[in-house]
């Protein structure tokens, strides 16, 4: 398995896990779990890979940022659900709005859940896009520039023939 889909799931799967929580106890930090895992994801595939060049390290890091971000966006939703049936099965007021009692028609349970459904999308999709910017981001800055030895310029007989 390459080390950018590798990296990507392995910092992708604890941040699913750890965003299932937040999300649950706070809602809206799922962005700034997701910023974190893409970077990391990145940082680790570009030096894993050793990629040649920081563009290669960007690119690296952009799909290893993706996968961990897609993760931490599905950890994101299943964190707005949970987050919605604790505070309706609580009882606990609300930030805004109100929650319907579980004995409420399911019309408003729907458009209840449908609603918290729609806020975790919005907040998780901004939190995939961070992944890939700070996956790329960071595998551009993990890849170490070329030295001059590395550099493979040709020589003299190689530039007369």
């Amino acid at each position: 398995m390459r080390p950018r889909v590798k990296f990507g799931l392995i910092v992708g799967g604890i941040g699913l896990v750890f965003n299932i929580i937040v999300a649950t106890a706070l809602g809206i930090c799922g962005p700034l779990t997701a910023l974190v895992a893409g970077a990391v994801a990145g940082f680790l595939s570009a030096r894993q890979e050793k990629a040649p060049t920081q563009g290669d390290g960007g690119r690296l890091g952009a799909v290893a940022g993706g996968i961990a971000g897609g993760l931490v966006f599905i950890g994101q939703i299943f964190g707005a659900i949970a987050a919605l049936a604790l505070v309706q099965f609580s009882g606990s007021k609300p930030s805004f709005g109100t929650a319907p009692n579980p004995s409420a028609p399911i019309s408003q349970q729907i458009l209840y859940y449908f609603s918290g459904l729609g806020v975790g999308a919005c907040f998780g999709l901004i939190g995939f896009i961070l992944a890939i910017v700070a996956g790329a981001g960071a595998g551009y800055l993990g890849t170490s520039k070329p030295s001059s030895s590395d550099i493979n310029l040709p020589t003299n007989n190689e530039l007369s023939s």
